[in-house]
């Protein structure tokens, strides 16, 4: 019996995008200056911090992190998302971008002080991960996930999109038991049921985004499961969104919920 489990879900979709890569750098948030403080305060980090990410996409936490001066590694899957990556952060010596699968890679680093995976952790097989990123990590180093989660808006534009996607992408039981604070969860739970990090310290930031319609829709773009719809049922979906925050003044405000878990070896 595997001692992480997460539920089932179809893991090939974390290839779905890479294909979004310039939606993807335009549009997903980065994360608010409170909880990046909360990180480094709770983890501790030297001067010279050596910092290995997972996930980086294009760089929207390790923007946040590379004015610090650590030396950062940043491991991302996808090839046009590594180089975006790059390119965002090319004026930072500081950061390294590695386009690799973290659970195939090597590691030509070791003596980690802090391993972050932002909005990506859910993708990743916890039986080869965890043990390898505790093999990474020093005795006093710490494991942080960090997630947008993106609750339900409330007003009358919010009640129009309800509406659309109840005609147009009516979400059944089964995506929703699939929904990202769902994988959330289950991601958080399976790793301190792992045995090798305890329980996790855990900060909450909420915040707003404001979007155009058509920066919303890039956003929209980014998603997995919108990424998986048949190509007219995500344009009807895509153009009725987009007529909707238009006659509600052309911006979208998004409630996000900036979340971190904080864990530390149990050795």
């Amino acid at each position: 019996m595997p001692r992480y489990t997460f539920a089932m879900f179809d893991r090939t979709q974390r290839d779905l995008f890479d294909d979004a890569a310039p939606a993807y750098d335009s549009a997903r948030p980065g994360y608010p200056a409170p909880l990046i403080e909360s990180l480094i305060e709770h983890s501790q980090l030297p001067d010279r911090a050596n910092i290995l990410e997972i996930g980086c996409g294009t760089g929207q936490l390790t923007r946040s992190l590379a004015p610090y001066g650590y030396t950062i590694t940043a491991v991302e899957l996808g090839g046009n998302l590594a180089e975006r990556a790059a390119a965002n952060l090319a004026y930072y010596t500081n950061v390294r971008i590695v386009h690799a699968d973290f659970e195939t890679w090597v590691p030509d680093i070791s003596s980690i002080d802090l391993v972050v995976s932002a909005q990506a952790f859910h993708w990743l097989d916890p039986e080869i991960c965890l043990p390898k990123i505790a093999q990474l990590l020093k005795p006093t180093g710490t494991l942080a996930v960090i997630y947008n989660l993106f609750p339900g808006g409330e007003g009358p534009l919010y009640e129009a999109i309800d509406r659309i996607y109840q005609r147009v992408y009516p979400r059944s039981g089964e995506r929703a038991s699939s929904s990202l604070a769902d994988r959330v969860s289950q991601t958080v739970q399976a790793i301190s049921r792992g045995g090798v990090f305890r329980p996790p310290t855990q900060w909450q930031q909420r915040w707003t985004m404001s979007y155009t319609a058509q920066r919303y829709l890039r956003l929209l773009e980014t998603f997995s499961d919108h990424r998986a719809l048949p190509d007219e049922t995500r344009r009807r979906l895509f153009q009725e969104v987009q007529l909707a925050i238009q006659r509600h003044g052309g911006i979208i405000k998004r409630p996000l919920v900036a979340t971190l878990f904080a864990y530390n070896l149990t050795g």
